[in-house]
């Protein structure tokens, strides 16, 4: 399959097709060897909404839905709590800066609301099984592709990763080999009842190397690993890999879930590839795929220009449709 088909898909924008390919191209002759993938969780790995439109849920959302079962009073602050701070995360006005005190203060609530609820390790493993956590369409098939490849995977999350974990046990069957989960782990006492997060508390704007620690397996496993294969779904996440020593080639791509009309033009400019309203793993996929083959590519840097221009003026269209509805 040739490379420019991923551009048949209209829900794939590209400020600058050229630089995409030249990337692409880079790590198809750098090789497996120094290839690393660093992605987020929730909407990234998992999907926004299902196949009838409704919303899916977030690691923090299972947490919040558990002890809704117990603490329905608090289940409902944290809700009211998600409406007044989730506009900050997007706000595209703020700078970061200004956006962190306000994501520090929202997980530290959060948290301390899931310490007061008193959730046991069971409870969480019960509530995941039946929430509406669900991977994205061909999520599997990708993960298990990086796997069998031997190739490291970061899973970078602002989330819960208890949750997290179970998701992949329940969806995938086990936890990937080479796949490490960086995120809020629940602290539970010796009744298996959670009684804290652990330190340093990771929220939207600081998932990057600043938060690790030293001592951390996977390190050996991303030695001499420069070239970085990077999703997320918000602005924040496309830092993820600061802090990669000697990076050389990091393609960044971005799913953007909602708010097309005003959260465009900042993706656009955050993320190589930004993916329009789209729930599977289908493009990154394909993208993998190219970047794993053997063989050469057969396109030059102005074929993929080309076929990439015809897709502008689709892709707005796109855009302009959604933002009406």
């Amino acid at each position: 399959m040739k490379i420019m088909n991923i551009l048949k898909s209209p829900h794939i924008r590209m400020e600058n097709p050229e630089v995409v390919w030249k990337k692409i191209q880079k790590m198809h002759e750098d090789g497996a060897d120094k290839l690393m993938f660093i992605s987020d969780f929730d909407c990234t790995l998992s999907k926004y909404k299902d196949s009838e439109g409704n919303r899916c849920n977030t690691t923090h959302a299972v947490i919040e839905g558990a002890m809704s079962v117990r603490h329905p009073e608090l289940a409902d602050k944290a809700a009211e709590m998600d409406k007044k701070y989730v506009q900050f995360e997007y706000c595209p006005i703020m700078t970061v800066e200004e956006k962190i005190p306000y994501m520090v203060e929202w997980w530290e609530n959060s948290h301390n609301f899931a310490v007061q609820a008193k959730l046991t390790r069971q409870e969480v493993a019960e509530y995941v099984a039946k929430s509406r956590v669900y991977l994205r369409d061909l999520a599997k098939i990708y993960l298990k592709k990086i796997e069998e490849n031997g190739l490291p995977h970061i899973v970078f999350s602002a989330g819960v990763g208890d949750i997290i974990e179970n998701v992949f046990k329940n969806q995938v069957g086990y936890i990937p080999k080479g796949l490490h989960i960086i995120s809020n782990m629940m602290v539970y006492d010796e009744n298996n009842t959670c009684n804290g997060f652990t330190e340093p508390l990771i929220h939207t704007f600081n998932k990057n190397s600043t938060v690790l620690n030293n001592d951390m397996l996977f390190y050996e496993e991303i030695k001499g690993r420069k070239n970085v294969f990077l999703l997320g779904d918000s602005l924040g996440d496309s830092h993820m890999d600061l802090g990669v020593k000697d990076e050389g080639v990091a393609l960044k791509i971005g799913f953007l879930n909602f708010n097309f009309d005003t959260l465009m033009d900042k993706y656009m400019e955050h993320y190589d590839i930004v993916i329009l309203d789209d729930q599977t793993m289908a493009i990154p996929l394909e993208i993998l795929d190219y970047i794993l083959e053997k063989s050469s590519f057969e396109n030059s840097v102005e074929d993929f220009k080309l076929s990439a221009i015809g897709k502008v003026e689709h892709g707005q269209n796109l855009i302009e449709a959604k933002a009406s509805h």
